[in-house]
């Protein structure tokens, strides 16, 4: 048996939410450049002064001098589709909002995929197309005979021509689903767009590859080259079958929790699927439902109608259902993710997990609810009084600012709420929701941290009182994301004992203002104590 290898690494600032708390002692504090960590295997042996490290681990050890930047523990994203993600960046995006954009994109998809069936694009803005302007006949002058569809940006509604409603077989008097919309013009006639659980009668229909080893490897390294190390993946099930390809062959390098989509509840009772089920790459994680839609097709379910509007959203789930789906997965030994972004939706996940509690029900790893856009301010405390977890993304306060000034009023005031949350003793756990955003744990705690786009001036803010410290923004990124996992090891700090998942930044972040981080890099990434990304070392 080989011994394992001993690295000490030094000459850069290291970081964690224990270090971002403390007070400096002198002009840098633990910015010290002499200050190293010691690995052993995949373990952080000891951090401290390099002279003392040197000695403990031995002339054996071997010494890689970081030459600045900062160091910090491996970062996860608590809310990403990882094969979808790593696709979506090879497929043509919308470059803007016009007849012209969909042409352009659509022969780049046709000349780049002559063999496909579908034409499959992305980045479709609803709210910025009026209901008169979207047509089926739009996109038949553009594809005549292939099936042509558009996904929203934020996933939740499609627009496709008639050959794509033809070949997905749906028929043009056909009522609305449950949990879904037909869009329709003043003559009843659909104008292609499925809003929700309608848009499945398209893209249950659409044949793609189901996810490869090679596509979750792309993404997993795409990843690790954003200084992510761990990820909770809500993407579509087959991804467990490639991942544990992966962990066969020693390749895995990452460590992933995978949902089970409520559509596979039964299959999970079935095959006796357990929340924590797994080792320390791969493990199963919660059972996702939704509760609600999206801010960006206006069918987030609100408690008061949409501003201008007698519209409340869209219920996905009816309550009822939604608290027997809980029941179902505790009893299954599953805990569940229910995807609420309005009010009312916060509201009713918060009543199904509450109704599971109090039938004496548990859940193995902590119950969550994804997203958590506008809640009440009465919910707040709820999240810290039923141990529920805050999953949110603080890139999308950003990027839906403008809708939510459009859509909500003054309810913004309550909307991504991190710090009332917070105070309320809420655990927040931070995820980017790629590709329905940007991707990047230096975007999300600089999004956590502002309010703002990184250069924007500082008045631009989304309500500033919302802002988070950085310890705090820190724990979310590092520390909550992985104790909502459950993973059988100490995972997010710089500290003898936890896994040597490790980032390399090519700035030192505390001496980098926090309006410029969205420039700072990963140099190289350790999952661990093995190097995954960056230069190889020499000698």
């Amino acid at each position: 048996m080989t011994a394992p290898v001993d690295l000490l690494l030094h000459g850069a600032t290291l970081l964690d939410a224990s270090i971002a708390s403390r007070p400096a002692k002198g002009p840098r504090g633990r910015r010290a450049p002499d200050t190293a960590v010691w690995v052993r295997g995949d373990r952080i042996m000891a951090v401290g002064p390099l002279a003392d490290l040197k000695a403990r681990a031995g002339r054996k050890a071997k010494r890689l001098d970081l030459k600045g930047g900062t160091l910090t523990p491996g970062f996860t994203d608590a809310h990403i589709h990882l094969v979808t993600w790593i696709r979506a960046l090879g497929e043509p995006w919308l470059r803007a909002q016009d007849t012209r954009s969909i042409e352009i994109a659509a022969a780049e998809r046709a000349k780049a995929a002559p063999g496909e069936e579908w034409l499959l694009l992305r980045g479709w803005v609803p709210r910025e197309w009026a209901p008169s302007e979207r047509s089926r006949a739009l996109l038949d002058r553009i594809a005549p005979e292939r099936p042509l569809v558009l996904h929203a940006v934020d996933g939740h509604s499609v627009w496709g021509n008639r050959a794509a409603f033809e070949r997905a077989g749906i028929d043009d008097r056909g009522g609305d689903p449950p949990g879904g919309s037909v869009e329709r013009d003043r003559s009843g006639a659909p104008t292609g767009v499925l809003i929700e659980e309608a848009r499945k009668l398209m893209t249950e229909r659409i044949r793609r590859a189901t996810p490869t080893r090679d596509d979750l490897a792309a993404a997993i390294a795409k990843a690790r080259s954003l200084g992510i190390t761990s990820a909770h993946d809500f993407d579509r099930a087959g991804t467990w079958r490639a991942a544990a390809e992966l962990e066969r062959e020693g390749k895995l390098r990452f460590r992933l929790l995978l949902s089970v989509p409520v559509s596979s509840l039964e299959a999970g009772e079935t095959l006796g699927l357990a929340a924590g089920l797994g080792g320390e790459r791969l493990r199963v994680g919660p059972v996702k439902m939704f509760a609600d839609g999206t801010l960006g097709s206006a069918t987030a379910l609100l408690e008061e109608p949409y501003e201008g509007s007698g519209d409340r959203g869209i219920e996905v789930t009816p309550p009822a259902e939604l608290a027997a789906a809980c029941a179902r997965a505790a009893d299954a030994g599953l805990s569940v993710a229910i995807h609420a972004i309005g009010d009312r939706a916060v509201r009713h996940a918060l009543d199904a997990i509450e109704s599971c509690l109090l039938a004496g029900k548990r859940f193995p790893l902590p119950p969550r609810v994804e997203h958590v856009q506008l809640s009440r301010s009465e919910d707040w405390e709820r999240f810290h009084r039923l141990g529920v977890l805050a999953s949110v993304q603080p890139i999308h306060q950003l990027t839906d600012r403008a809708v939510a000034r459009l859509h909500w009023g003054r309810r913004t005031a309550r909307s991504y709420a991190w710090k009332s949350l917070a105070g309320a003793g809420a655990r927040l756990a931070f995820g980017s929701d790629a590709p329905f955003d940007r991707a990047g744990p230096l975007l999300g705690l600089q999004a956590a941290l502002l309010r703002r786009e990184g250069e924007e001036p500082p008045d631009e803010a989304f309500h500033p009182e919302q802002r988070i410290r950085l310890a705090r923004a820190l724990r979310a990124h590092l520390e909550e994301g992985h104790r909502a996992a459950g993973w059988p090891l100490h995972l997010g700090r710089l500290a003898p004992g936890f896994a040597a998942d490790l980032v390399h930044f090519d700035h030192d972040l505390r001496e980098t203002a926090v309006d410029r981080w969205h420039r700072v890099r990963a140099v190289r990434t350790w999952v661990g104590g093995s190097q995954a990304y960056g230069p190889t070392r020499r000698g």
